[in-house]
């Protein structure tokens, strides 16, 4: 299986996270870039565990029960799929801000 295809997979498997955390993301950077607070950057990231949690919650609850198996049969695991679903999801959050405080930020 190449990076391709485990990319394609993860963005299957995440699509409904990626779009929630992507509106989420923009938001948080366009609050930030508008009224530059350092207390912020660590509220958008308190904020977005919340989010990620209901969203989680939510997934699970209307995603079919037999879906899953097409993702356990390719050999990919849940946790796995959800931990990169995660990290890039964050990752996102963290450049986001971060080129928000780069730019906006008083030194």
């Amino acid at each position: 299986m190449t990076i391709w295809d485990r990319i394609y997979l993860t963005w299957s498997y995440g699509k409904t996270q990626f779009l929630v955390g992507g509106v989420y993301n923009l938001l948080c950077t366009k609050l930030l870039a508008d009224g530059f607070s350092y207390a912020f950057f660590v509220d958008a990231f308190i904020l977005k565990a919340a989010v990620y949690a209901i969203t989680l919650f939510l997934v699970k609850q209307f995603r079919e029960r037999d879906a899953v198996f097409f993702y356990i049969n390719l050999g990919l695991s849940r946790r796995k799929l959800q931990l990169s679903v995660l990290l890039v999801d964050f990752f996102t959050l963290a450049i986001l801000l971060t080129a928000v405080l780069l730019l906006y930020g008083k030194a």
